[in-house]
């Protein structure tokens, strides 16, 4: 009887060192786990403040667009109004409907240079 009972003991105390060695393993996985999602927490946070961010400055994006077409709009209505102001303004002006001298165009488009309109000049 007293086998059986050393057995015992040896089976209770190895299972008593089980419990703690997985009682200390699990715990140290536990310890780990939490660390873990403290630092996914973290990032998560992070990614939210990002997407936020981002979404707000979208809202501004697209609010600064829609002023830009506005503008846009706005100009090509004003062009209109002066094109058909200017048709209308030469549609009876028997000079609107002469052409030009080319050198005319060329002053209006800046093509000509200063050293051409001293030649010019100097020619006449």
């Amino acid at each position: 009887m007293s086998s059986y009972k050393m057995l015992a003991i040896v089976f209770v105390a190895s299972l008593a060192g089980g419990l703690v060695w997985s009682t200390n393993h699990y715990h140290g996985k536990y310890q780990d786990t939490r660390l873990q999602v403290a630092e996914h927490e973290k990032t998560l946070a992070q990614q939210v403040g990002l997407i936020d961010t981002l979404q707000a400055q979208d809202t501004q994006n697209r609010a600064l667009m829609a002023a830009q077409q506005q503008r846009e709009q706005e100009l090509r209505q004003q062009n209109e109004i002066y094109q058909r102001k200017y048709r209308e303004a030469i549609k009876y002006d028997a000079c609107a409907g002469i052409a030009a001298p080319g050198a005319v165009f060329e002053l209006l488009r800046g093509a000509v240079t200063a050293d051409t309109r001293d030649d010019s000049a100097t020619a006449s």
